[in-house]
């Protein structure tokens, strides 16, 4: 039994205000004080002097008359005659209190409402008593101005100005009611559909007769009724004190039914009693309430609340002149004392019962001699859950062939496979990893001595098989003995696993290997999929999520990019982990008590790349690099344009955004990568926008076979993001004929074509050496077609960096230290081994240690100075402890010195 998500702001104690025709909305901190300090800011307006009335009874007199006209504007704008409610619902007596002549208490309660019909209308209420019309409906619109930002009552209040923007044609000096007609009727369909109340007492009553029937049909289907639609119509208006059928409702009724309220009333009414009525209505919505109903329990409150507020009007707008009895408080009770949340004693029996009854199934568990079918805990995989319940009944070895994405659940099967079967000895896993690389004798023993120690005692489960057998190294010959192993021992159970498509890979190499084998394949999760792993990551948190939440979860879920390893069944313990803490975090629960998830509690968004910020300002705010900002803006125009053509229906071939860097250490290569993997992200060019790092060790192996899959397995971890090479040119310098650099470079091209739509690959080195790169292969100067050079920084633009880099340690240099550094750096000559960027960080280290040290001495010499009670007279001033000032200054004497050979400074500092 759970309440639906947008009402539980209703079991808080937050400032909520319940405008049921719109829902619970928390009211924002601080926004009532600002409407309040508009109200009174238009009041005081010169135009208002004099603009006051005597006649008003509930504000302090002479009262003004915007202040009476916004008096009736607040008690009209939730609706005529609809329910407000909440712990902040008296909007008049909130916005207005310090102008009300008996300002009461205002009440915090959850459960308290109010009705009021509202009798203002525009263009003008109180204003009318102004001798300028003119001014006085200038006024009012402004009245509607300074009420910007009540939610519930926005849509509303922007209809009714509407109105104003556009006023009919007429003579603005005419009677207040003659002036109003002709405003209601100039209302278009937008505007009545938000405010139907323009549409007169008898069009206002049969839209809101038609709203009432149709929530009293929805609440009879869940909780049905014993009465006709008829006894009802007249039971509310008996309830409303009305001594006979209002004429009006044979227009918002309709002739018959009508006549049959007008035939039926007197019968009804001898024998009516509105306590009873009452107590059996509140029933009916609790019964209605636990059928998962409170949304249609509320709109027919709200509209029975309307529909007699409106008859009880008649002829004129709707009013309470006369008491009811609709259960509105009693419902709002109901509520909390249903759904709020409870303190849990356990009772003891329980325990102790349910021990007792769990041992006669214990019993028999434990003669069962094997299960009758496998039962499987996979998610969103009916193909696998058919071949695990099949395979686990069957006297016949397994040879199961599970394909599919990374994160579907295939190791999950493979795992409850080998338990579903019941062998002796624990399954034996095996990967990719054990056998590249290896000499072709060596993998085949391994794997001869595998099936042998497996057959008819153990499950064997092979991962990554396809990259096994396209291994270029061993991989055709271990494919066709696994092939030979699997025939001639007949009692050997095998699941192997592959990524997509990769029993196709397979076939091409051995074309027979796969028939061996029963193949499943795993999908991508749907929302529902992604929704119950979420469940079931939240309950292994000791946390609950309501419906809504879990439908919410699965639809972000679903709309995450995956980033390298974080994907499909692995996003939803990440999620559950975000949302968990920060519900913790916020929660003042009872210690223990159950953690509930709600809609509110997922975020619209899921970053798993934790990069917040905007990137492209970022990179506008580095130092230097004028030319590579430029190139980048260009990248992003180009991006921008495309997306136009595209929205447009022209031909847009999308562009090879693989590139090159070059220029010397420290000139921000790196972290330009970063924010270009960010920026691309933002554009939505790449779906993750992480970045991988990489050098010539994360790519070449050191054996034969080992080269190429460990390519594939650094690209695969990029794909979404930017793969970023640094140094690349290492990969063809190499002077040996066995060097297996120029393997990967072949294996980088054509990776980088396969996923160019979601890849982007940058290398990065000296200018000289990556010319030579990528003259190295026929295919890589085609691949990188933007090349962006990285210059050398400026002394200037070096001593900014060293003041950006102290500044976000927390330091600053004092006056005077720049020119040192300064100085320094102009002596110091410039090559390939100039440091740039990283020789400033690597400066700032030594200063802050330098500082370090002399603070500290400081200190101490002011110690022992006061221990030994020396007040320094006679001697200069004392030694003072470090002030705050002293602690984030940085000295010239901190710096390093000038050296009378400058380019000791790369020894010592680099």
């Amino acid at each position: 039994m759970r309440l639906p998500d947008h009402l539980g702001l209703l079991l808080t104690e937050e400032p909520v205000l319940d405008v049921y025709a719109y829902g619970p909305w928390r009211v924002p901190d601080g926004l009532f004080e600002e409407i309040s300090a508009r109200i009174d800011a238009l009041a005081n307006d010169p135009r208002c002097a004099g603009l006051t009335t005597d006649e008003h009874k509930l504000l302090t007199l002479p009262a003004s008359l915007v202040t009476a006209e916004i008096f009736g504007i607040l008690a009209f704008l939730p609706g005529g005659g609809a329910i407000k409610a909440g712990s902040w619902s008296q909007l008049p007596e909130r916005l207005l209190h310090r102008h009300l002549v008996n300002p009461g208490p205002l009440s915090t309660r959850m459960t308290r409402w109010d009705a009021p019909g509202g009798r203002w209308r525009p263009p003008v209420d109180w204003l009318v008593e102004a001798p300028d019309r003119e001014l006085a409906i200038g006024l009012a619109r402004d009245c509607l101005e300074v009420l910007e930002g009540i939610e519930p009552v926005e849509r509303r209040r922007r209809a009714l100005l509407r109105l104003y923007e556009d006023p009919p044609r007429c003579d603005v000096n005419l009677p207040k009611m003659e002036l109003r007609e002709h405003w209601h009727a100039h209302a278009d369909e937008e505007i009545l559909a938000a405010v139907p109340e323009l549409l007169g007492p008898v069009g206002y009553l049969e839209w809101v007769s038609a709203g009432l029937l149709a929530a009293y049909e929805h609440l009879v289907s869940v909780a049905p009724r014993d009465e006709t639609v008829e006894t009802h119509l007249i039971q509310l208006l008996l309830q409303g004190s009305l001594e006979h059928v209002p004429a009006e409702l044979a227009v918002a009724l309709g002739e018959d039914r009508y006549r049959e309220l007008q035939a039926r009333f007197q019968a009804e009414r001898r024998g009516f009693k509105p306590g009873g009525w009452q107590e059996q209505t509140r029933a009916w919505l609790v019964r209605a309430l636990v059928s998962g109903a409170a949304d249609a329990c509320r709109a027919w409150l709200d509209m029975a609340m309307r529909w007699v507020a409106t008859v009880q009007g008649l002829p004129g707008d709707p009013w309470f002149p006369k008491p009811e009895w609709i259960p509105v408080g009693q419902f709002q009770t109901d509520l909390r004392r249903l759904y709020a949340p409870r303190r849990r004693v356990v009772n003891p029996l329980v325990e102790s019962l349910a021990r007792e009854a769990a041992a006669p199934e214990k019993a028999a568990a434990a003669v069962k001699e094997a299960p009758d079918g496998l039962v499987s805990g996979l998610v969103g995989q009916p193909e696998v859950t058919a071949a695990l319940a099949e395979l686990s009944q069957g006297r016949e070895p397994v040879r199961l062939l599970l394909v599919g994405p990374d994160g579907t659940g295939k190791r999950d099967a493979a795992q409850e496979l080998a338990k579903a079967l019941n062998l002796p000895r624990e399954p034996i896993w095996l990967t990719d990893n054990l056998f590249a690389g290896q000499r072709l004798s060596d993998a085949v023993a391994k794997l001869h001595a595998d099936v042998r120690d497996c057959a008819g005692e153990r499950l064997l489960i092979i991962e990554g098989l396809d990259g096994i057998v396209t291994d270029p190294g061993n991989g055709e010959a271990i494919a066709g003995e696994l092939h030979r192993l699997l025939a001639v021992h007949e009692d050997l159970s095998l699941v192997a696993l592959c990524d997509t498509g990769g029993d196709e890979r397979i076939r091409e190499i051995n074309p027979v290997l796969p028939h061996r084998f029963r193949t499943a394949r795993t999908v991508p999760f749907d929302e529902d999929g992604h929704a119950e792993l979420f469940r079931r990551a939240l309950r292994r948190r000791g946390a609950r999520g309501t419906r809504h939440a879990l439908a919410a979860a699965g639809r972000l879920l679903a709309a995450t990019p995956p980033v390298q390893t974080l994907r499909n069944a692995r996003l939803a313990p990440y999620l559950a982990d975000v949302v968990v803490d920060a519900v913790r975090a916020r929660s003042t629960g009872e210690p223990g008590a159950e953690l509930v998830i709600g809609k509110r509690d997922i975020p619209e968004t899921l970053d798993t790349t934790q990069n917040a910020g905007e990137p492209l300002a970022e990179l506008r705010e580095l130092t230097g690099l004028e030319t590579v900002k430029q190139e980048i803006a260009l990248l992003v125009a180009g991006t921008h344009a495309a997306r136009l053509r595209g929205e447009n229906g022209l031909k847009v071939s999308p562009p090879t955004r693989h590139m090159v860097f070059t220029g010397n250490p420290g000139t921000g290569k790196t972290m330009v990568a970063r924010l270009l993997g960010r920026i691309y992200k933002k554009l939505g060019v790449l779906s993750s926008g992480h970045v991988v790092e990489a050098s010539r060790a994360h790519l070449v192996g050191e054996y034969i076979g080992q080269t190429a899959p460990r390519t594939r397995r650094l690209v695969e971890r990029a794909i979404g993001g930017v793969l970023f090479i640094d140094e690349a040119y290492t990969l063809t310098q190499s002077p040996l004929k066995s060097d297996y650099g120029h393997e990967a470079i072949a294996e980088l091209v054509k990776l980088m074509e396969d996923h160019r739509d979601d890849l982007v690959v940058i290398v990065a080195g000296y200018q000289r050496e990556m010319a030579e790169f990528l003259a190295a292969n026929p295919g890589l100067d085609s691949r990188f077609p933007k090349q962006l050079h990285f210059p050398d920084y400026s002394d200037d633009e070096l001593v900014a960096v060293f003041e950006q880099l102290a500044a976000a340690d927390g330091f600053r240099l004092e006056e005077g230290a720049a020119g040192l550094l300064r100085a320094t750096l102009r002596r110091v000559p410039r090559g390939p081994s100039f440091g740039n960027g990283r020789l400033m960080r690597n400066l700032l280290d030594v200063a802050v240690a330098n500082q370090a040290q002399r603070v500290a001495a400081a200190a101490r010499d002011a110690r022992l100075n006061g221990h030994n009670g020396h007040n320094g007279s006679g001697r200069g001033k004392a030694p003072k402890e470090p002030t705050k000032k002293d602690l984030i200054t940085l000295r010239a004497e901190d710096l390093p010195p000038l050296l009378d050979h400058p380019e000791e400074l790369f020894g010592l500092y680099l």
